[in-house]
């Protein structure tokens, strides 16, 4: 690279940036705007596309702000392994609470400075920046593996700092935990924040139908799957799509010989158009633990489009989660997962009673699942509610959240049919809603409602 000015300077760690995190073909789209060209130009290297975005800069023709937002659309993310988590106990916290939460646990405050705290090989709460009103970084560091140097004929053992990076995305009335790690990180990074705040995380899970219902929110396909089989001599077995077969679902061979146990993991492509209507092919593994790895370079704009899909999708802590007395089954677990998506898929996601299983045609064990409704309710994921039901017309009167609110034997009019009855505990109904469906106010047309999968039917 050229020898810069002093009037330079400022320059220098912007390109050092787009060097380290962005991708060519991102480098080259910037490029192409600004010079207007349609198409790329192909084999162009990082360091061509470098000189040229310098070039820019000096001439004016480039802003150093759109600069540093590709980087910073880039900068975290990338080849990225991220994991959602959410509180078991479904709580809001607000951007001040949240805040005197940390404050009150530090006597260093991790919004001004590091706390740099003594390193192991587990992670520790190290600073916290927030990015916008609704979503905080949360970094943690740990001791990477030592290593032994030489310097000056004096021998030295090295500790490298490990940084992770979570994000806390604070919703209407939850919040969501994002961290970007591996697998082994992200469980101690739930550890961490579980303590820091004082409320259980745990990560989003991925069933068969949960898998299933993303790739077609996405408008993906599926090129490989790995299962963990039920029986025989195989144990895992790994399937992989041919170049000539554009998504694995559509081979005959592959369902009827290759779709039987427990899926572990699914590799996903899908192209997305960007704000700038570029065209990023986009591939990615979903494992059943719930890690999603993203194995092309993305920016945070792909990331968060997932993260709108599978919030769709996911919402409530897995059922194995939920202290549930009962000896609970994977069948149970997979019967009980299928029915939620059922009633939500269905419309019935504000308004459904306990024998909902009947209207949809499950067969399940009614004891698990009054216990699954019981604790969802001691969690705070849903709502009870006692409604008033005309006996002429079969239309709410009113609901009640307070039993002792209910005007039994008293006679009342039905202010739809105007029929006149004395309310009995034979006109009030138990309903149930979702928390996460009142407040989100699904748009019906989603394509979850068009191609709902019932695996645990079969």
């Amino acid at each position: 690279m050229e020898k810069l000015t002093s009037n330079e300077l400022v320059v220098l760690p912007c390109m050092e940036y787009l060097r380290k995190y962005v991708p060519v073909r991102a480098i080259q789209e910037l490029v192409d705007e600004v010079i207007g060209e349609q198409e790329n130009l192909k084999h162009t290297t990082k360091e061509v596309l470098l000189h040229e975005v310098l070039d820019l800069l000096r001439n004016n023709s480039l802003s150093i702000e759109r600069v540093d937002k590709l980087i910073k659309d880039y900068k975290f993310a990338g080849r990225v392994s991220v994991c959602w988590g959410i509180s078991l106990k479904r709580t809001f916290l607000s951007k001040d609470k949240l805040q005197q939460i940390i404050l009150s646990k530090n006597v260093i405050n991790p919004f001004i400075a590091e706390i740099r705290p003594t390193l192991t090989k587990k992670p520790a709460f190290n600073n916290a920046e927030w990015l916008n009103n609704h979503l905080l970084r949360l970094e943690f560091v740990y001791a990477g593996k030592e290593y032994e140097i030489e310097d000056n004929y004096e021998k030295r053992i090295i500790t490298p700092t490990k940084r992770i990076n979570s994000y806390l995305r604070i919703l209407e009335n939850n919040f969501v935990l994002e961290t970007r790690a591996n697998i082994r990180e992200i469980k101690l990074v739930h550890d961490c924040v579980s303590m820091l705040l004082g409320i259980e995380i745990i990560p989003m899970t991925f069933s068969n139908q949960d898998i299933a219902i993303l790739k077609k929110e996405l408008s993906a396909k599926s090129k490989a799957v790995k299962r963990k089989r039920d029986s025989g001599d195989i144990d895992t077995l790994y399937v992989s799509a041919s170049p000539d077969l554009d998504d694995l679902d559509n081979s005959e061979e592959y369902r009827h010989n290759y779709t039987s146990g427990e899926l572990k993991e699914t590799r996903l492509e899908f192209v997305y158009i960007n704000s700038s209507q570029h065209k990023i092919e986009t591939s990615l593994y979903v494992s059943n633990q719930g890690h999603i790895w993203f194995t092309s370079d993305v920016p945070e704009e792909i990331i968060e489009h997932t993260f709108t899909m599978i919030r769709k999708i996911k919402f409530l802590p897995p059922v194995r989660k939920l202290g549930i007395a009962s000896q609970l089954s994977i069948t149970d677990e997979n019967k009980i997962q299928s029915l939620i998506m059922a009633i939500r898929t269905n419309g019935y996601g504000t308004r459904f009673n306990p024998r909902i299983y009947r209207t949809l045609g499950f067969e399940i064990d009614e004891k698990i699942w009054m216990e699954t409704i019981s604790k969802l309710l001691q969690l705070g994921h849903i709502i009870e509610q006692l409604e008033l039901v005309c006996p002429a017309c079969y239309k709410t009167i009113n609901v009640y959240f307070d039993y002792n609110e209910i005007p039994l034997n008293k006679v009342i009019s039905c202010n739809h049919c105007g029929r006149d009855f004395a309310v009995s505990e034979r006109n009030i109904l138990l309903i149930y809603s979702f928390k996460e469906d009142i407040e989100l106010n699904r748009d019906t047309s989603s394509s979850i409602k068009e191609n709902q999968i019932v695996l645990a039917k079969n």
